[in-house]
Formats: structure tokens, sequence, C-alpha cells
């Protein structure tokens, strides 16, 4: 982790999670084309449930951001016992959410999907299935905590195995609860998530078997197990924010629920396949960035500060790269892709058109998902959550209301792109602040900027694999 060739550790640690990701969301956009063959209200009960859904794994995901931060800034510093401890504490901070989700599921579930945008024609759909989606919800956080904290040790290739075959499993059972087989019959959106939870359950198998066979750093002791406030506190410097920028995602996406549900259902349905697809071109991404995310925290705890800038640079050229390739297919072939989805002629015209004006500067949310994981790698998780924050509520949550006056519907697949672009305008400010924090010697910016000779000389050396 602190020695190995910068290019081939991120390769090795990136690729696996790169390919399990997007095999993930492959999987996941499957699950999305057997649920559109029961119609597009179907499909927009579905989009209704994603905030809820997306609440949920954002905080299993934060608390998990939170755990690799510390467990691999803890073990590159040598301090097995400790990161014994932060362990079991992110064990137990999961199992906790996941009984509170059934509690607030039982108690105001009614409620929530209001909030979240469902209507008179979706509500009994959504609460079918949001139902049973949180009477095992705990099931999605043991996998993505247990998962976290492995790839702390620096390991992305077993969570993302483990993962991978979760989706595969979700897959499989889809159309045997969804459509019937055999003695099983028919169970429509009900079936779907049953599906989805019995293939959680088997995930938390899979990797609780995996965190007590294959061992790395950890011992996974339970003498090590203290109830500690430092862990708490070292958990949290990163995992609070990132819950704040996940937790206002969510209310932007159940703001966004509400806007597209006063055009149409198709324009929710729309909506719904279009996060999907932009999902399985932000995966492999995902897994880059875990990659990276364990290589920063090792460097930075052991003082190696260029070790940090060779990193954030070769990922964030990587990422720029590997969503390139989805966006060139999007742009030029919306149709091909819309039709995986539906034959419905009004879906394949107001989806053509969300594809392409959705996704015009695409690309540049590479680099700025690696800064995230990077800042939040180095224990600056509360600049991480400035920078999404500006990005949501700054620039996409005035578009959204703004940009459809003018432009009806096409409004609001444009807000999209605008914020995009203005995010990655503010993020190359913060890209130069973390830049010059990591800086040994002070160089004055102005040569780093406009002396071309030594900016050129040090961006082929950053980009040396």
């Amino acid at each position: 982790m602190l020695n190995k060739s910068v290019g081939r550790l991120l390769l090795k640690l990136s690729f696996p999670a790169m390919v399990g990701m997007f095999s993930y969301s492959l999987f996941s956009l499957v699950d999305t084309f057997f649920i559109a063959r029961l119609g597009a209200q179907a499909l927009a009960a579905i989009t209704l449930t994603i905030p809820i859904q997306v609440l949920i794994t954002s905080l299993a995901s934060a608390t998990g951001v939170g755990l690799t931060s510390l467990i691999s800034r803890t073990l590159g510093q040598g301090d097995i016992k400790f990161a014994d401890n932060v362990a079991w504490h992110g064990l137990f901070i999961g199992i906790i959410y996941g009984l509170l989700f059934l509690l607030l599921g039982g108690q105001y579930l009614d409620q929530l999907l209001l909030l979240f945008g469902s209507n008179q024609e979706t509500f009994l759909l959504c609460k079918e299935y949001l139902g049973i989606i949180l009477v095992g919800c705990i099931f999605t956080f043991i996998p993505i905590v247990l998962s976290s904290i492995i790839q702390g040790e620096g390991n992305t290739f077993l969570p993302m195995m483990v993962a991978l075959s979760g989706a595969a499993l979700n897959v499989a059972f889809d159309p045997l609860f969804i459509f019937g087989l055999g003695p099983v019959p028919g169970m429509g959106l009900k079936g779907a998530a049953i599906a989805t939870v019995l293939a959680q359950l088997l995930t938390s198998i899979l990797i609780v078997l995996v965190v007590v066979k294959k061992r790395l750093y950890l011992s996974w002791a339970i003498r090590h197990f203290r109830p500690s406030m430092k862990v708490l506190l070292g958990v949290y410097q990163v995992a609070l924010p990132t819950m704040v920028m996940e937790i206002c995602s969510v209310f932007i996406m159940a703001f966004l629920n509400r806007v597209l549900v006063a055009y149409s259902c198709t324009a929710l349905a729309v909506l719904g396949i279009f996060m999907h697809i932009r999902s399985i071109i932000y995966m492999p991404v995902y897994g880059l960035s875990q990659g990276a995310t364990p290589m920063a925290g090792f460097a930075y705890g052991a003082g190696k500060n260029d070790r940090v800038k060779e990193t954030l640079v070769k990922a964030s050229v990587l990422s720029l790269l590997l969503i390139g390739w989805g966006w060139f297919i999007i742009q030029h072939y919306p149709l091909w892709v819309m039709q995986f989805f539906s034959n419905d002629p009004a879906l394949l015209i107001m989806g053509i058109s969300c594809l392409r004006l959705a996704t015009l500067v695409l690309p540049l949310m590479g680099p700025i998902i690696i800064l995230y994981s990077v800042l939040q790698a180095l224990g600056k998780g509360t600049t991480a959550m400035y920078l999404s924050l500006l990005r949501q509520v700054g620039f996409f949550l005035p578009l959204i209301i703004i940009l459809p006056r003018y432009y009806n519907i096409q409004g609001v697949w444009l807000a999209f792109s605008a914020s995009e672009l203005l995010s990655a305008l503010l993020a190359l400010v913060f890209f130069i602040r973390l830049w010059r924090e990591l800086q040994i010697k002070k160089r004055p910016l102005v040569l780093m900027l406009f002396n071309g000779g030594y900016s050129f000389r040090r961006l082929l050396a950053w980009l040396k694999w």
C-alpha cells in the first residue's frame, strides 16, 4: 500500500471493484428490465420509492465511507487493535440502523410515500413494494458496512464479488417471483421486493462468512471491542458530512419526483430508466474510487503527500476515460438504449430527449467523484460536503425550479447538465486548494499555472504509470 507503483496498485485495487460494480449495476438494469414488463405505472412506482431506498443505502454507505477512511488511516499507522475496535463499532451501527428503519417503515410508511411524491395512481403499488423492502432493510446495512470495513484493509476484490453475487441472485429471483414459475405464483411488483430482500439476506450471510474466513490485517478479536466515543467521532467526522450530502440528495430527488409527476407517469418512468442507465456508467468510477480511497488514506496516514497527489491525478484521468465511453453511446444511440426497456412511442420520444439533454457534460462527473473520495479518505469530509451541497442545493435545485418554466420538461433534463458543468468549475477550485495543502514545499501558484515547461514536466510525471 505504501511502496508499490501508484499506477499499478491503483489498477490492481480498482479493477476488481470496477468490474464488480459495473456488473452489479448491469444486473440492476436487468432488474429494471423485468419491472418494465409490468408497464409504465410499475416503473413510475419504483421511481417514486427510489428516494427512500437511496436514503437507506446512503446512510449505510456514508457510515461505510467513514469506516473505510478511519480503518485505512489507522492501519497506515500500524494500530491493528484500534482498527479492530472500529470494525466492531461499524457492525453494531449497521444493525441499529436496520432496526430503526424497520420501526420507521411500520409507523410512517404512508406519510413517507406522500412526502416523496406518490399519487393516487401509484400509492398502493409503492406501499406494497416498499413495505417489504423496509422489513428486510437490515440486510441492506450489514453487507455495505462489512464491505466497507474490508475495503479499509485495501481489499476491494472480495466485497465486489459478494455484491456481484447478491445482484446475480436478485436477477435470478426476479422472474421467478414477478412472473411466477411452477408452484410459485406471479406476484408482480410485490415479487420484485421479495426477490430483493431474499437476495440481500443471502448476501449478508455470504459477507459474514468472508469476514470470518478471509482476514488481511484485522483480527476481529471481540476482546478488542470497547464502546468508544473516539471511534464514533472518528467515523462520523467523515461519515456525517457524507450523510448530510446523501440526505440532501434524497430530498432533492423527492422534489424532482414531485415535479415530474405533474407531467405524467411516463415522465417518472423515463426518470427511473435514466437513473439506472446513469448508474451503470458511474459504477466503474465508483469502483475506481474504492481503490483510490484506501491508497490515499494509507499514504496520508504515513505522511506521504506526494503519493496522495499522484493517486488523485491518475484516478481523475482514468475516471474521465471510464465515463466517456458511456457518454458517447448515450449521445449517439439513445433510441437503441431506450428500446431495451420499452417500445411505447411516448416513452421512447421522451426518453431520447432525456438521455441527450441530461448527459451533455457527463464525463466531467468522473473527476468530481474521485475528488469527493480522496477528500473523505483524508478525513476532510466537511470539505467534500460543501462541494456536494453547492452542487445539489446551490446549482441543481434552483435549476429544476427555473428551467422548466422556460423549456417545459426539457428544462428538467437540462438541469442535470447545467448543474454538472457548474459543479466541475467549482470542483477545480477545491482541487487546487487541496493540491496546495498537500504541497510539502510550497510553490507559487502563478508558477504552477503559467510556467508551461514546469507544468508539462509535472503532468508527464503524474501520468507516468
